[in-house]
């Protein structure tokens, strides 16, 4: 009995001391930096790019392109890429456009430089199964394409050579990344771009794909049609949700500055160079609209210039129209879908579109994550290395992972870009949208529900902040204004929008901040011609538009905010006797949007008629009466008008422009006498 007692104690303490072991290993796993110390320097490569390219400019700016300015400009970005910080490959665009457009050039005038550059791309790192630790984000949409890109076009420079970091051939490495390049493509021509409407990432997909569409084999001529046709379906979310060539709308991916317009509209540079709305294009360095300019400006050697891609007219049609449209589609999957679609697993394709939604723990795909990332040694990575605690053998089950999942919803469970059903009403005036019933009550990161775009830099949004206000939260994500804490049900006809807010008073699961007890209306006073706050009731006036919200509960502004402000990256700092933050305390509460103008009524009246107005709320029915029809929302259920049910689960696209349905194998656009029909599968693009 005693020889047994003691066995089982030696294989107790063998077994805790074994538990001890696994939990010191995974816990003492450290990460490399994500930036260097200094980055100076980072623009001058594509200040390079822009000279050889447009000689008469550097001329005229008095720039002498020699060995020096060259070996200047390649030092940063290959200290970048050498490092394999975070966004490496944003300065790979570039740095490869150079290589395939002027390396000759650049030998003659600096064969330590051009050396230099090769040298760096021979040395990189590509992709999260390659060897070696850092702390790159390999994984979101913009990302991939930039990698796979970057590696396709660098393994068909140097087929025959080995690369370093794992010992492979060029040609290998250019055959890896054509499988992802074509995995990429088919996600986003059958449910669209994850980071749908981002006004900051936009551009990082139509950089590569530019260099892909002038660099790529003849061999893959198939796939730079497919290429073409993601810049199209690019194009058509840019110009179906910009109002007066602002891209300000419902996103998966914003920033604080992104959501107002302005500067932080970082597509705005595209739009006015695709529209012609200045040649502001001719001198820009912007890392990424470069590479597309270079692209559309190419030249034969008899300086004709070469069509690698023609902006279909239909699609300029459709931006230019100023006809009230209602504009719906349905963009992305729920990560409930992924499993039946078999996109659970470690596959490229299948991580791909996992990682690419930004989908880590959600109970669906906990496990697969934590088994990847081990796999490939991702922990030492910092945006992953909180993962390191569910490696621990007791944790690392498949069944106790998706318990801790689904039982405590812990916050990066609304990391997840899920799928969006958009609901845009555009007028002559004014463009009011959200994402109809986007998982109500769940954890938000960067996306952005809804907005109402009036043009220029005036916009209007409202959500449930995810942290209280100060210097940090005001550009974090999620944090003060960018993302949100809990998503409020939306729903939208035409100029009426519901939204209700069920938050609640204790923070969730791995939520390490308080909750706020309020939300948030961005109403600048400094944009609009005339505010006025008056109870549960906003009134708002620009040009001839009116806007009312009426809510649950008493409306009242927060005294101005220098790092808010600060943060919008506008001309907010400029209006310090003005106001931009309504606030509405409550944590089961609504807000009800309604636009109108003089053409219909004064906007006295308009505020008399609003204020006049019933509406009803029990803590989960809304109902409010306006005109003729009558608005019922009832929180997590159905949306009725007058009494019947709206369906709010969409085509992939639903408008005057096109009829296609979910996962399409063709799509079809019409408007203004032009069309453009794609193919995938059979890589057919016609343009008419």
């Amino acid at each position: 009995m005693k020889k047994r007692t003691a066995m089982i104690s030696t294989l107790a303490a063998c077994a805790g001391a074994y538990l001890m072991h696994d939990i010191y290993k995974n816990l003492s796993i450290k990460y490399p930096p994500e930036r260097p110390a200094s980055d100076e320097g980072n623009e001058l490569i594509h200040k390079l790019l822009l000279y050889f390219d447009n000689p008469d400019l550097a001329e005229k700016d008095g720039v002498i392109i020699n060995s020096k300015y060259i070996i200047e400009a390649v030092i940063p970005a290959k200290k970048y890429i050498d490092g394999r910080y975070d966004c490496a490959d944003f300065r790979m665009q570039t740095a490869m456009r150079l290589l395939y457009l002027h390396g000759e050039k650049l030998k003659s005038i600096s064969p330590d430089g051009y050396n230099l550059l090769c040298e760096a791309f021979l040395g990189a790192k590509y992709w999260m199964t390659e060897p070696g630790e850092d702390s790159a984000c390999y994984w979101s949409e913009n990302h991939q394409l930039l990698f796979a890109v970057s590696e396709y076009l660098a393994g068909q420079l140097w087929a025959e050579k080995k690369f370093f970091n794992d010992n492979t051939t060029g040609a290998e490495h250019m055959n890896r990344a054509r499988k992802r390049i074509g995995y990429w493509m088919e996600h986003i021509f059958k449910n669209g771009y994850t980071e749908l409407n981002s006004s900051n990432y936009y551009l990082f997909d139509i950089c590569p794909a530019a260099n892909f569409i002038q660099f790529a084999s003849e061999d893959d001529s198939d796939m730079v049609t497919q290429m073409k046709m993601c810049i199209d379906l690019l194009l058509y979310d840019i110009v179906t949700n910009m109002y007066d060539y602002t891209f300000t709308a419902p996103t998966m991916r914003a920033y604080t500055d992104n959501m107002v317009g302005g500067s932080g509209d970082k597509v705005r540079q595209l739009i006015d160079y695709i529209f012609s709305q200045n040649e502001n294009h001719k001198t820009s360095t912007h890392h990424m609209l470069i590479n597309f300019v270079s692209m559309m400006n190419a030249k034969d050697k008899d300086g004709k210039p070469q069509s690698f891609y023609k902006i279909p007219e239909v699609l300029l049609n459709i931006g230019n129209d100023t006809k009230t449209r209602i504009i719906k589609s349905s963009t992305g999957l729920d990560v409930s879908e992924l499993y039946l679609k078999g996109l659970v697993g470690h596959s490229d394709n299948q991580i791909m579109a996992q990682f690419g939604m930004e989908s880590f723990t959600n109970p669906e795909v906990i496990y697969n994550t934590v088994t990847y990332l081990e796999a490939n040694s991702m922990f030492a990575n910092s945006f992953l290395n909180y993962f390191k605690v569910l490696n621990i053998k007791p944790l690392k089950q498949k069944k106790v992972l998706e318990l801790i999942s689904e039982k405590l919803n812990p916050m990066p469970n609304g990391i997840a870009q899920q799928r969006a059903n958009l609901y845009s009403y555009k007028t002559a005036n004014y463009q009011l949208s959200c994402f109809q019933k986007y998982h109500p009550g769940s954890f938000g990161a960067q996306q952005m529900l809804s907005v109402l775009n009036f043009g220029g830099g005036t916009v209007v949004f409202t959500a449930h902040p995810a942290r209280l206000e100060d210097k940090k939260t005001v550009s974090a994500t999620p944090g003060y204004w960018a993302g949100f804490g809990r998503a409020p049900h939306i729903a939208q006809h035409e100029n009426v929008q519901l939204q209700i807010f069920n938050i609640p008073k204790i923070s969730g699961f791995l939520e390490l901040y308080k909750v706020p007890q309020f939300t948030h209306t961005y109403l600048p006073e400094a944009f609009f011609d005339s505010v006025r706050v008056s109870g549960r009731h906003a009134f708002a006036k620009k040009g001839s538009v009116y806007l009312a919200l009426t809510g649950a509960d008493e409306f009242s502004y927060k005294n101005f905010s220098e790092v808010s402000a600060k943060a919008f990256k506008n001309t907010l700092t400029d209006y310090k006797d003005k106001k931009f933050d309504l606030i509405q305390k409550g944590n089961n509460q609504y807000i009800i949007y309604e636009l109108s103008s003089e053409n219909n009524e004064s906007f006295e009246a308009f505020i008399s008629r609003i204020k006049s107005n019933y509406s009803q709320f029990d803590g989960k029915k809304l109902t409010y009466n306006s005109l003729d029809k009558t608005y019922e929302l009832t929180y997590g259920d159905e949306f009725k008008v007058n009494g019947l049910a709206v369906l709010t689960d969409y085509k992939r696209f639903d408008s005057s422009y096109s009829q296609t349905e979910r996962e399409p194998s063709e799509i079809r656009f019409d408007f203004g006498g032009n069309h453009l029909y794609l193919n995938f599968e059979n890589a057919v693009r016609e343009i008419g």
